[in-house]
């Protein structure tokens, strides 16, 4: 039982993985408007990402969100974003060594701070 949103975060789909020369990894950084957004990629460029037109009103990407991107051929510093990654996947992409913790943390820096400590 449930709604349309937790429907659909419970479908397996095949995991899609980043071959490194067309596509890579990208943390979402902040949303630029009109479908695209500044991401931090795992070559450590930041490029500016499009949405693709698929996604563009069926998928919610906000900050910090895990995705895999498309290179552009012609400019570097674009790319399209291909796919959204779910919280399960994430931790699977995680686990088999594909993304780095210090990429998914939350801080571009990847510097944790424990303020108990402070």
């Amino acid at each position: 039982m449930g709604g349309r949103r937790r429907n659909k975060q419970n479908v397996d789909r095949p995991l899609t993985f980043a071959d490194g020369k067309e596509t890579v990894y990208g943390q979402i950084v902040a949303p630029l408007g009109q479908g695209q957004f500044t991401v931090n990629c795992s070559d450590s460029v930041t490029r500016i990402a499009k949405i693709r037109g698929s996604l563009y009103k069926t998928v919610w990407i906000g900050p910090n969100d895990i995705v895999l991107l498309s290179l552009r051929e012609g400019n570097p510093n674009r790319a399209d974003i291909e796919l959204k990654y779910m919280p399960k996947e994430i931790k699977i992409l995680k686990d088999n060594d594909y993304i780095e913790d210090t990429f998914t943390s939350g801080d571009p820096n990847g510097v944790k701070i424990d303020f108990d400590q402070i």
